[in-house]
């Protein structure tokens, strides 16, 4: 008796030898696989990358209002709330009221600048690290060549 192709062949069978690479899974792929490292890094210090790259934000432009600090990190409003609640939790962040009363304030409190200096040694041993993987070269061609997708793709979403 025949046995049946898995389904994934099908798939692959019915896209024809020919098929072009989907550019989210590609982009997908690549960014997990970098965010691992850097994870992997910051983990040590009961980090994520995530979390070290809003504290350094914060650092740098804080006190500012949440919805300020989303648009800054290209975040929607209801992801930088989930991701600011551990850091809230953990006291690295406050989130008091604004200056008009209407309004939030983000801020780093002393806690939270004493994690963003634990962290930065680090990120810096995670950057090299995927720095040497992809290569120096890749790297600068990596950086341009996103820069031009995003300088492409927000100009045609406006």
């Amino acid at each position: 008796m025949p046995t049946l192709p898995a389904p994934q062949a099908q798939a692959a069978d019915a896209a024809g030898p020919e098929r072009p690479a989907c550019t989210y899974t590609t982009a997908h792929q690549l960014a997990r696989l970098v965010r691992q490292h850097y994870d992997a890094e910051l983990g040590a210090i009961g980090l994520r990358a995530t979390q070290y790259r809003l504290l350094v934000e914060i650092l740098a432009h804080g006190p500012v209002r949440p919805c300020d600090l989303a648009e800054r990190m290209s975040l929607s409003p209801s992801t930088l709330t989930r991701n600011l609640k551990p850091l809230i939790a953990a006291g690295w962040v406050d989130l008091g009221p604004g200056l008009d009363g209407r309004t939030r304030s983000v801020c780093i409190t002393a806690a939270g600048r004493s994690k963003c200096a634990e962290g930065r040694p680090r990120w810096s041993l995670a950057q090299a690290k995927v720095h040497r993987l992809i290569g120096s070269r890749q790297v600068g061609a990596l950086h341009a060549l996103v820069g031009q997708c995003l300088t492409s793709m927000s100009a045609a979403a406006e």
